[in-house]
């Protein structure tokens, strides 16, 4: 279907070129390291223009030596757009090189637009072959973070809104202090998981970083897991403009005041309470001591403290951690008659093939509201009597599309943690480890067999999950109610101090953030005989 050609990048060839590609064309121009990806219909001028503006810009420094030009009869500006974008997004995802490209459009729909998506497989494989790509398995690119949480991500016209409202807000200074004595105003961005913030946080601080108001302005992108700060930082050290340093910790905001703080995942700040390590305790004390504040000011505090503008990502029901902050004291600080917020929601199910009743429908069966089963078309939405059999289809949907994992509750004590031999989890004569404490989990092939945890898996997508509801919760059937047994979970700061009853919800939550990871499909095991009896009504 598509023709590549490579050429050297020499100037006095550019004008015979014109009458060789008649049609739309996607260009890849690199020097070995770095490689800059468009698209013409005048490959020979645009050639030139890349020629003359290397001279007179920055791009002189790169020195491309080669052009491959990938063209088709069939070609159309829209898919010729359309392929420029995934080849930006797929590229740096592959790694080998550098992408240079900044660019970040929405392309609309048009004619045989999934035919065109077809052919694109074919050009991936054209590309491996002449050596512009490292890896031939199309689906271990598209599975990673990368991929995933490009700012070249295609928006919707939903997310584009978004970033519209939030980019207007900031910009026109609505949520600047209006009169003395009331404080900057946060602009509160809601949607329940899978709606896609992590890419709007994403987008926005590319958009922010890379325009001209703001380019030497001191702006952070906060991620309160390690885990997920790490995926996002390998995401900007593969994309050009963008720094890793700049994605930090909470702590870290403490250390100089921002322009504009972006708090993805806000719901996993933390409070200043006995459920923290005394190291952090020690630590919060230390920083609340030099800027002068409350020691009991939290997470919430500093950002509010050391920012003129404030940007937080926020579910409420993913609030999974007694060490964390509180809804209610959410709205103590925020929705106040001298501070308030600038709302903003993202209502779009982007990630789960489910939809957003989805969403709502686990909550439901969680928290015992649901009335009736409902069916889920197009998505695998299976319960298992045996666990052995889960097992089994999720390592086989692991060697078919890549990106399936088990995951749990903390309903285990982590044995393998000092001793590597010791076994964690055994179920069904099945034997498990919980997850390595691997700097990225999920990318590492030689731990496909553990079993994943809140810990590694809050905000990441996976293509199937295999959920165990583990006995730290459990059926009453006297009481007709879904219990906590605390002697079962052991994370020992979350329930220190604490009572079954108010454990609760947080567990719930837990279980709920676990069911919603799975794009194309959850599967599910239930412990405890009575729960299993209670979830086979509704899955």
């Amino acid at each position: 279907m598509f023709e590549i050609v490579s050429k050297d990048f020499l100037e006095k060839d550019f004008k015979s070129w014109g009458t060789m590609f008649p049609y739309h064309c996607i260009y890849i121009l690199e020097n070995g390291k770095y490689a800059y990806i468009g698209e013409t219909k005048d490959i020979d001028i645009r050639a030139k223009w890349h020629a003359d503006n290397a001279r007179k810009t920055k791009q002189k420094k790169y020195k491309f030596k080669k052009i491959h030009i990938i063209t088709s009869t069939a070609s159309q500006e829209s898919a010729a757009k359309h392929f420029e974008q995934l080849l930006i997004r797929l590229m740096q995802a592959d790694k080998k090189f550098i992408i240079l490209n900044i660019k970040n459009e929405r392309i609309p729909y048009y004619d045989d637009k999934n035919k065109f998506e077809g052919y694109f497989d074919d050009l991936w494989s054209g590309l491996a072959e002449i050596g512009l790509v490292e890896t031939k398995d199309f689906s271990a690119v598209f599975n990673s973070s990368v991929y995933k949480y490009s700012p070249h991500t295609d928006l919707t016209e939903k997310q584009v809104k978004t970033l519209n409202y939030i980019v207007n807000s900031i910009n026109s200074g609505e949520t600047e202090s209006h009169k003395e004595g009331f404080e900057a105003r946060p602009i509160l961005i809601k949607g329940d998981a899978g709606t896609g913030k992590t890419v709007v946080a994403v987008s926005l601080f590319n958009f922010l970083i890379n325009s001209g108001k703001y380019k030497k302005e001191d702006i952070a992108l906060v991620y309160p897991l390690k885990s997920m700060r790490n995926e996002i930082r390998e995401v900007f050290k593969h994309t050009e403009g963008l720094d890793p340093k700049n994605v930090v910790a909470p702590a870290d905001i403490t250390k100089k005041r921002y322009k504009i703080v972006i708090c993805d995942e806000a719901h996993k700040l933390r409070c200043n309470n006995k459920n923290l390590s005394p190291f952090y305790i020690s630590y919060m004390k230390k920083k609340n001591n030099e800027m002068k504040i409350d020691e009991n000011c939290d997470e919430l505090d500093w950002f509010l403290l050391q920012s003129d503008c404030l940007v937080l990502f926020y579910d409420e029901k993913q609030i999974t951690e007694t060490s964390g902050i509180t809804y209610e004291s959410f709205k103590e600080r925020l929705y106040i008659e001298t501070r308030g917020v600038r709302p903003v929601v993202l209502s779009e199910q982007m990630r789960i093939k489910a939809g957003p009743e989805y969403i709502s429908y686990i909550y439901d069966v969680l928290y015992q509201r649901a009335e009736n089963k409902i069916k889920f078309k197009d998505y695998d939405l299976r319960f298992f009597d045996n666990f052995a059999e889960m097992t089994k289809l999720v390592e086989g949907k692991e060697k078919e599309e890549g990106l399936c994992r088990m995951c749990s509750g903390y309903a285990w004590e982590w044995k393998a943690k000092e001793d590597r031999e010791k076994i964690d989890i055994s179920i069904d004569e099945v034997d498990i480890k919980w997850n390595t404490p691997a700097k990225r989990w999920l990318s590492n092939e030689e731990n496909k067999r553990e079993m994943g945890s809140i810990y590694t898996l809050a905000g990441m997508d996976l293509n199937y999950a295999g959920v165990v509801i583990g006995p730290d919760i459990y059926y009453d059937v006297y009481d007709d109610k879904i219990k906590v047994n605390k002697k079962n979970y052991f994370d020992k700061n979350a329930k220190k101090g604490i009572e079954e009853e108010k454990l609760r919800p947080y567990i719930l939550n837990l279980y709920a953030v676990l069911f919603t990871r799975g794009i194309m499909g959850t599967y599910i095991y239930v412990c405890d005989n009575n729960l299993r009896e209670y979830f086979k009504k509704y899955f």
